[in-house]
């Protein structure tokens, strides 16, 4: 399966899907993917990976690696209108996702009245640590940036050049201090559902969120959801999950 289309699809695109891209966690990006282009009816959708190495070789974006940020994309997510030259609907996921439904459903909640809609958690994490050991950090709008929809050609996304996210604060970027509060759009609980720090529902959601790390990670490998995230590991790579592809 052809996962990815190419960065540079995204200047003439009307809607892409942009998945956050970390080595370590490739395999989460892939299943991503395919979780979404193998139930979409949409014929012109773009799923496209930002990877912070093909953005510093093409001369886009060129901020070291935020230290207290657990991936490689926790900066070069605020990207998306930019890489869309500010034209078009553009939806960020973290890779730690699974999508369950056609992702046409998240595009229909798309309001031109808004610059970006998020899923507003209100919430305190639950534990100190996250993936593999990394520390998890609380502050105002935790997750508010791991599900975007951008609605790129809005006055105020202009200003979110790449200069701009090149020499921002982390805080003014995740907290959406670019905008007014009236220009965030609610989108609903389940369209970024947070694994263990949410009551599993009796239905699937319609994005998994192994925020606290997917079934990837030894530590994790039962956690909520573990038995289809890993029936969606055997869609994706044709084989059972095994101890060769635990990260430890």
């Amino acid at each position: 399966m052809n996962y990815f289309d190419r960065l540079e699809a995204a200047k003439t695109a009307e809607y892409v899907v942009f998945i956050g891209y970390d080595p370590v966690e490739d395999v989460a990006a892939k299943m991503l993917a395919r979780s979404i282009r193998t139930r979409t009816s949409m014929k012109n959708l773009n799923i496209i990976p930002i990877i912070r190495d093909q953005l510093l070789a093409y001369d886009i974006f060129n901020r070291p690696l935020d230290v207290n940020g657990s991936t490689q994309f926790s900066i070069t997510r605020f990207l998306v209108p930019h890489l869309m030259d500010y034209k078009g609907i553009g939806i960020f996921f973290d890779c730690d996702m699974l999508i369950t439904r056609d992702i046409q459903e998240m595009f229909d909640l798309y309001s031109p009245d808004f610059a970006v809609q998020c899923t507003q958690h209100k919430y305190e994490p639950s534990t100190q640590i996250k993936m593999s050991g990394k520390p998890q950090t609380a502050y105002p709008r935790k997750n508010w940036s791991s599900v975007v929809i951008y609605n790129c050609e809005h006055p105020s996304n202009k200003s979110l050049t790449s200069e701009l996210v090149e020499t921002s604060s982390p805080k003014y970027l995740h907290r959406f201090e670019w905008l007014r509060d009236e220009e965030i759009g609610e989108v609903p609980l389940e369209f970024n559902f947070l694994v263990e720090e949410q009551p599993m529902s009796d239905s699937l959601p319609f994005n998994i969120h192994h925020t606290l790390g997917a079934p990837l990670f030894r530590e994790k490998l039962n956690t909520d959801y573990h038995e289809y995230w890993k029936s969606e590991f055997k869609a994706t790579f044709g084989r059972e999950f095994s101890e060769q592809d635990i990260i430890s």
